[in-house]
């Protein structure tokens, strides 16, 4: 987990994202990027994810990922390709 940014799409550690299939209820913190070995491929990138404690989707990786992808039950890796940043908009424009 080298680098700060991803490969794939404008994702950063510290940002807050929402997965793909889950939608916004589903909020994560990228904490850190790893990379599978073999030529390069989107879904080679994975994602360290913490979910954010009381969210509908806390727990998420206790029965929703491979065990190789857990670390614990709100910790683990998600590929980067179903990731998406969550924009803040500004309230007065």
């Amino acid at each position: 987990m080298e680098q700060c940014t991803s490969r794939n799409n404008n994702l950063s550690i510290g940002d807050l994202v929402n997965h793909v299939l889950y939608g916004k209820e589903w909020v994560g913190m990228i904490l850190g990027f790893e990379y599978e070995e073999g030529p390069y491929h989107a879904r080679n990138e994975k994602a360290l994810i913490q979910i954010q404690p009381g969210t509908k989707y806390e727990g998420f990786f206790k029965t929703k990922v491979a065990p190789n992808n857990k670390i614990n039950d709100n910790l683990g890796f998600v590929t980067s390709n179903w990731l998406f940043k969550i924009e803040v908009k500004n309230e007065n424009s």
